[in-house]
């Protein structure tokens, strides 16, 4: 314990200094990082995925504004209609996905985002999807879970995978119940390492939750 403890302090300590070197880099991340985690399910993030994607272009060192072009573009899919055009919106969201495997190791930020855009490619045909991209799912939050078991964005993933799944294939919104309670539970404990670090799914989950008893 008091070996995680001292890394948390070394990342915390990190990016701390990294605010004092490069202020107008975290000024433009917080603002937008904001805008984004607080946008509506639906609205539409292609504005500012374009400004991330600036950001990313000017600091090539830094794994966080691809991260959050890639979140921009995987949300952007669920609210388009046109199943081609939401692949299209996935593929630029795993050259993101790609750009941070480049950039940062054992990160379970970045393989709860690889499930993700998973779960999103199984959304456009999950008939046709669910064998291809289940496994890549399990095994993206399987690694995130070596990581770091508390993060809550891996009891929401799993708890969304359950919710969706039908009865007859062993899911269900009640069996989702006691995973997004355990989701919820954690959210309330996690502290993220910064402002621009990801801090998003509380809403999602306790929505779900509420749809559990219906």
């Amino acid at each position: 314990m008091k070996h995680i403890s001292l890394i948390i302090s070394i990342i915390i300590f990190s990016f701390s200094n990294l605010k004092a070197q490069n202020p107008a880099y975290f000024k433009a991340m917080e603002s937008l990082v904001t805008e984004i985690q607080n946008a509506k399910f639906g609205s539409p993030l292609q504005l500012l995925a374009n400004k991330m994607e600036r950001i990313a272009t000017t600091e090539k060192t830094e794994w966080l504004p691809n991260y959050w072009v890639a979140y921009c573009y995987m949300m952007d899919s669920y609210a388009e209609k046109d199943d081609d055009k939401k692949d299209q919106l996935l593929d630029k969201a795993d050259t993101y996905l790609e750009k941070m495997d480049k950039l940062v190791k054992n990160n379970e930020e970045v393989e709860i985002m690889r499930a993700n855009i998973a779960n999103a490619r199984i959304a456009v045909s999950p008939s046709f999807r669910w064998m291809k991209y289940g496994s890549k799912i399990d095994k993206a939050l399987a690694s995130a879970k070596k990581l770091n078991a508390q993060n809550p964005r891996i009891s929401l993933l799993e708890a969304q995978g359950i919710f969706y799944t039908p009865a007859m294939f062993g899911g269900g919104k009640d069996k989702s119940k006691p995973v997004l309670e355990k989701a919820i539970e954690q959210f309330a404990k996690f502290k993220p390492v910064s402002t621009i670090h990801p801090n998003w799914g509380l809403p999602t989950a306790k929505w779900m939750l509420s749809q559990t008893d219906k």
